[in-house]
């Protein structure tokens, strides 16, 4: 909202229209002093970005991410006035992406985004979808707070056809819920999911042999330590989102390109 006074002194607010998501924002974020830099620096800095941090930019449209390259693999986009997902298949490589509290009514254009790992799209108006237009490599998902969620069958109908889901709208995918499923459950999901019940923590093990397993097998993605503000605040803050995504251990390149966040 911008603020307004008239001849009379009296105050009013009017909203600000949404921008289109630009190579000047991302310079503005993600490049330091670019208005020194030559053309060809500048191209260079963007094809080194990793994590797009554009939060709280009054984004309306996303576009201009061509320039990026096959590096970015994780990107922070909530808090914004986005309405349409589109735009993101020249991100081969994305395995991280939040849109939450945006203005999302449709699940489309991820399905193209094979390695996508985490997808938080909490905080929207997704009243439906179709399971086809989420990406079957998605570990991790959150669709809390959209009215989608009260669908009937909306857990189950998720779990069955995602079957790498691990966790949904911050909870276990649990080997009761895979059994259901049809999925065939092995004995150490099993004695797992005992020892989780008796510690209360949550440590999946991740076998899909690709993406992260280069990493670790074994992760602690859901434990009683993270805290209720970040839990209430839907990952609200870069920051926050960011420790988010380091307890999963999702595969990350070198940090040393990562930008400040502005607060």
């Amino acid at each position: 909202m911008e603020q307004e006074e008239n001849e009379l002194g009296d105050v009013k607010f009017t909203e600000v229209k949404p921008v289109r998501l630009s190579l000047h924002l991302i310079q503005k974020r993600h490049i330091n002093d670019a208005q020194h830099k030559s053309q060809e620096q500048i191209v260079q800095a963007l094809n080194k970005i990793t994590h797009l941090r554009l939060d709280r930019e009054n984004i309306g449209q996303i576009d201009n991410l061509e320039l990026l390259g096959d590096k970015v693999t994780n990107i922070y986009l909530q808090k914004n006035k986005i309405q349409v997902i589109q735009n993101l298949e020249c991100l081969k490589n994305l395995t991280f992406l939040t849109l939450a509290d945006n203005e999302i009514s449709q699940v489309e254009g991820l399905s193209h985004l094979s390695k996508l790992l985490f997808l938080d799209l909490s905080h929207n108006n997704i009243h439906h979808f179709q399971i086809d237009e989420f990406p079957e490599s998605v570990m991790i998902l959150n669709l809390k707070e959209n009215p989608c969620t009260k669908l009937p069958d909306y857990r189950g109908r998720l779990v069955q056809d995602l079957e790498k889901l691990q966790l949904l709208d911050e909870e276990k995918v649990t080997a009761t819920e895979k059994r259901e499923a049809g999925f065939v459950v092995s004995s150490d999901e099993e004695e797992e999911e005992e020892e989780e019940e008796e510690t209360g923590v949550f440590v999946p093990s991740f076998t899909d042999g690709d993406t992260i397993s280069t990493h670790t097998s074994r992760m602690l993605m859901h434990s009683k330590q993270r805290t209720e503000e970040d839990l209430r605040n839907h990952l609200e803050h870069t920051t926050e989102l960011d420790n988010y995504r380091e307890k999963f251990d999702l595969p990350v390149s070198s940090r040393s390109q990562t930008p400040s966040v502005k607060k």
